[in-house]
């Protein structure tokens, strides 16, 4: 049987301190490439520059996990695409793709 997968949905930039510590977890479970992190709303904001919970973020994806951003939410918010780090993948919108991830079997988490 496979690994699940996994779907952390952050939508509030004060959640980022329980993501990032999900994300650890499973990181140190060795399932880093199982993970997708999906991020919308103002959790968005916490992704520009480089700080203590960019550094985190780039770690898991260095470790395989994958993080998608909606684009409707950056364009609500002016950011503009060429702002994300590089291991930030743009998705055109955050609710539709999470319906998708789930019909993939994604266990969707928010913490």
């Amino acid at each position: 049987m496979d690994a699940p997968r996994y779907l952390l949905h952050i939508t509030q930039a004060d959640r980022w301190p329980a993501v990032l510590s999900n994300l650890g977890n499973l990181t140190e479970l060795g399932l880093a490439g199982h993970v997708t992190v999906m991020i919308n709303g103002t959790a968005i904001y916490a992704v520009q520059g480089s700080n203590d919970w960019t550094t985190a973020m780039e770690r898991a994806a260095q470790a395989g996990a994958r993080f998608e951003i909606c684009e409707r939410s950056m364009s609500n918010h002016g950011i503009h695409p060429d702002t994300l780090p590089g291991w930030i993948t743009p998705i055109w919108a955050a609710v539709p793709v999470i319906a998708e991830h789930m019909a993939q079997g994604y266990v969707y988490i928010k913490p």
